[in-house]
């Protein structure tokens, strides 16, 4: 089945699935999306979910690079995202250092780099993320005043990966790369894909070396794909079938309710009908006129689920 992953070129989190999909050598279609709204090509996909990047298998979608990871993984485990099975302490270390990464990390260093640059992106993308997490319409001013304090919080903490390296290993948990290398990555890239050439990470050796050693696992085998080209794809396409659980019980909503789901962080929210709940994932059925039936997945850690009439 083709692999089709809908991004944007300067999306941080983008780039850790391209590396995945690197890792594992696999060839995948690529559609540009916009990197603010509207994204009338993509949100019908993702049952109105807005963030980037999501993974299209066919008629199902995948959204949040944690859940795109487990589903690469189930259907190619080889090369490995994560450490081995068996080594409980090295995976549990590799979800500890991705939520790092993602949360602790990259959130004022996107703050502050976006801010330092404001002019470089229109105000349409300054006011998408404003909104996005609920916060009034900036102006440019205001930004690059935020930025000025988050620099110093992001600086620090690159500086602890320097720390985690200097043990003499390639990768920061062992000889290869797990995906918690790749979720890391995302920060220094996107600081220097948007900021041009760091002079902090120039001054930490065991950084720039490991940033090289990530970024020669390259992308795997990408091509273009327009969009209507996705949708044939799914249209051509039906959804895996869901299983049942009795997940559904802990929460009061029975499997077929109307259902929205968001990340707790975000305010905008995806709809649609709930065709399965277990520990890992919340999976949505939509009718998309063009398409068809569709299921959009989301990962249940992050995100909130509520009944529609709630």
């Amino acid at each position: 089945m083709d692999i089709i992953l809908h991004h944007y070129d300067e999306s941080s989190f983008s780039e850790k699935v391209r590396l995945m999909l690197g890792w594992k050598r696999l060839a995948w279609h690529s559609v540009e999306i916009p990197s603010y709204g509207p994204k009338p090509e993509y949100t019908p996909l993702t049952a109105g979910y807005r963030r980037t990047p999501a993974l299209q298998l066919g008629a199902d979608v995948y959204c949040d690079t944690r859940l795109i990871a487990e589903e690469l993984e189930r259907r190619v485990p080889e090369p490995s995202l994560f450490p081995a099975r068996e080594d409980v302490r090295a995976r549990a270390l590799s979800e500890v250092l991705t939520s790092w990464a993602e949360q602790q990390l990259f959130r004022p260093l996107a703050v502050a780099v976006t801010g330092e640059h404001a002019a470089r992106f229109p105000a349409a993308f300054h006011a998408d993320r404003a909104a996005l997490h609920g916060k009034p319409r900036p102006d440019v001013a205001q930004v690059m005043a935020a930025a000025r304090h988050y620099r110093p919080q992001f600086e620090a903490q690159l500086r602890w990966l320097e720390d985690l390296l200097a043990d003499g290993q390639a990768f920061v948990l062992g000889a290869r790369p797990c995906v918690a290398d790749f979720a890391i990555y995302a920060a220094p890239w996107f600081l220097e894909t948007v900021g041009g050439r760091s002079e902090l990470l120039d001054a930490l050796p065991l950084t720039r070396a490991w940033m090289a050693r990530v970024a020669a696992i390259g992308h795997g085998h990408r091509r273009a794909m327009r969009a209507a080209d996705a949708w044939s794809a799914a249209a051509a396409c039906a959804p895996l079938p869901c299983m049942a659980s009795g997940a559904c019980m802990a929460t009061g909503i029975a499997l077929g309710e109307m259902v929205r789901v968001a990340a707790f962080d975000q305010q905008a929210q995806a709809q649609g009908r709930l065709v399965a709940l277990d520990d890992e994932r919340i999976s949505l059925r939509n009718h998309v006129d063009g398409m068809g039936e569709i299921v959009t997945h989301f990962p249940r850690l992050g995100y909130r689920l509520r009944a529609v009439h709630a």
